[in-house]
């Protein structure tokens, strides 16, 4: 019987089904397990279920001892993951995407709702007890700007990002996007494209990013297009916190270069730069976008689905490598 690691809690429903099957180690504690101690304890195990909080680069892979098939990670991303070095060892690797699309596009909805109308300074404000020492103005008190009529420019259109789209035309909102390729009518369902990121960034109100963490979509937010963006311009991401320049998001935001931002990723996680807390104009989220029940249910399902296919011989579902 394969032995399956799982590095981390993951839906009580999948972990059933895995032990249905399969001989498992459990995290029931959630504990996250030390890269050093995950080199040590790796080998005794066919497979493994991962997620983003594991670090598994090339000293993981190159400790191995052959016993390793397949890692199944829980989530969509999975550049904690050193690839080239799995693939090097013939190690498949999975991830889990799509199922977690409309809860991503549902957090981008809230972002842009919470940095335009300055959600994150309200609700301070009420739940320090300092609303009553306001001076009640009209033109001053709180006031944001409308999404209705805006337009949102969306940096890779994928799933995530189309869904996103939809939800944001239900609040009158125009779409524009940049994206590697055009997509077909039907997709773009409306959306102006842009061939050229440059070129849409002045044209947007908001701008969402959407892209994978790759070595192309690296800072592809920094100091030179965030330039571009007008002055009442506001930057969302729930994508990867690698897409983003932080001093030249922090620059932006500090000196009134745009309006504000909503971000729910971040680099170096969980360990942001501290500046991001100090402003008003920065509503941030601890990387929720996919936790919702149904979604992380979904997540975890999916993975334990990949697993099960690997040991029937079976197509992988959802195969990066």
């Amino acid at each position: 019987m394969p032995k399956i690691l799982v590095s981390r809690k993951i839906s009580d429903l999948a972990e059933e089904k895995l032990k249905n099957e399969f001989d498992v180690t459990l995290n029931l504690k959630d504990e996250p397990i030390p890269e050093t101690e995950l080199i040590k304890i790796i080998n005794d195990y066919d497979g493994m279920i991962s997620t983003g909080f594991d670090k598994i680069g090339e000293n993981f892979f190159s400790n191995l001892n052959g016993k390793l098939k397949i890692i199944a990670q829980v989530g969509v991303g999975y550049d904690n993951i050193s690839i080239k070095s799995a693939e090097q060892k013939k190690i498949k690797v999975t991830n889990t995407p799509n199922v977690l699309n409309e809860a991503v596009a549902e957090t981008t909805i809230l972002l842009i709702l919470a940095a335009s109308r300055r959600i994150g300074e309200a609700y301070n404000l009420v739940r320090s007890d300092n609303w009553k020492n306001q001076k009640p103005d009209l033109t001053k008190f709180m006031i944001g700007n409308s999404v209705t009529g805006k337009t949102l420019g969306i940096i890779g259109m994928g799933r995530i990002g189309r869904i996103a789209a939809k939800s944001a035309k239900a609040f009158g909102m125009k779409i524009i996007y940049y994206n590697r390729n055009k997509l077909s009518e039907e997709l773009e369902d409306g959306a102006k494209y842009y061939s050229d990121l440059n070129s849409m960034l002045p044209d947007c109100d908001f701008v969402s990013i959407h892209t994978p963490a790759t070595p192309d979509t690296k800072h592809i937010l920094n100091a030179s297009t965030l330039s571009l963006l007008p002055k009442h311009a506001v930057v969302i991401n729930t994508s990867r916190g690698s897409t983003i320049d932080d001093d030249a998001l922090l620059d932006a935001l500090e000196n009134k270069k745009i309006y504000a931002a909503g971000l729910d990723v971040f680099n170096n996680e969980p360990n942001l730069d501290k500046r991001y807390l100090k402003l008003d104009n920065c509503f941030v989220l601890p990387h929720i976008g996919s936790a919702t029940h149904e979604t992380r249910l979904a997540m975890s399902m999916m993975a334990v689905d990949n697993i099960h296919c690997f040991f029937n011989n079976k197509p992988l579902i959802s195969k990066v490598i």
